[in-house]
């Protein structure tokens, strides 16, 4: 029996409808549920209709086997759009002015930590976020041009609660899901988000940061080192990454006063772990 997700899609979401034709269907569908229709309900409104994929567990990434194919397999989107010239199909989305306005809100909601005793510490990194804020144009053309992870089609919001692991010809192989933010970008971007967020989630794969880093590269075909030039740009991706909205999302549940205390702990925690890739991001670029 199939069974099907109906995703209803408005406004700027409907966007989605149009990169599942144009980029998923075309150059990674075997990485994603099927895409079973589309409709079209005017130029505000699609609905999607996806085959449902069950999880083979809900929490996979303890094997480190299963964190390796992940990387492989981002590694193959990024070879793909870039063979085909995906970017170009793309349906148009202003990310660069998207991201500076939510570089500049994080700036904002930093400077109401000093106000607050228990996540004043955070204030303390402002310097380099203004420092960063200031600098996106230049960063992100430098990023954009960094050779060989120029840029090409990227899944543009990779973490693990976007990416499921299925069974599939007697083995486990990972999809990928929720395409809203797809847009041209640098592939670093991508390897990037994903590392750091399944790091904050899962010790073995902050320990193994490194190795999986060094599994993308060869799943390119590259050489596996880490050169000085790769890192720099690797954690200017991370940064981008921060202010594009991930460092925002988390003070803003610090400064919610409906949340539980313990909540709005984490999100310092998670707050700080961001700021720590800006920093280095930071320090690189001066």
């Amino acid at each position: 029996t199939l069974t099907m997700v109906v995703k209803r899609l408005q406004g700027l979401l409907a966007r989605e409808a149009l990169i599942y034709q144009c980029l998923v269907a075309e150059h990674a569908h075997d990485i994603t549920p099927r895409l079973l229709a589309v409709d079209h309900q005017g130029d505000a409104c699609s609905v999607l209709y996806l085959e449902r994929v069950r999880p083979v567990r809900r929490w996979p990434w303890r094997n480190p086997a299963a964190a390796e194919e992940m990387v492989g397999r981002l590694a193959r989107l990024h070879l793909a759009t870039a063979a085909a010239n995906a970017a170009a199909s793309l349906p148009p989305w202003d990310y660069e002015a998207v991201l500076k306005s939510s570089s500049e809100k994080t700036l904002e909601l930093l400077a109401q930590c000093r106000r607050d005793p228990d996540f004043s510490p955070l204030a303390r990194h402002m310097s380099s976020v203004r420092l960063l804020t200031v600098a996106l144009p230049a960063m992100r053309r430098e990023l954009l041009s960094f050779s060989p992870f120029t840029s090409v089609a990227i899944h543009g919001d990779v973490h693990p609660g976007n990416v499921l692991v299925r069974r599939r010809a007697g083995g486990e192989e990972s999809i990928f899901i929720d395409w809203g933010r797809a847009r041209r970008g640098s592939p670093l971007e991508d390897l990037s988000g994903w590392l750091q967020s399944l790091a904050y989630w899962e010790p073995q794969a902050r320990r193994r940061h490194d190795t999986l880093l060094a599994c993308y590269l060869s799943a390119l075909g590259m050489e596996r080192r880490l050169s000085s030039d790769l890192r720099a740009a690797y954690w200017l991706a991370g940064a981008s990454n921060a202010l594009s909205g991930a460092l925002e999302y988390h003070l803003s549940i610090v400064f919610d006063q409906k949340r539980a205390t313990a909540l709005r702990k984490a999100a310092a925690q998670s707050a700080s772990d961001w700021l720590r890739i800006i920093r280095r991001a930071a320090a690189f670029w001066r």
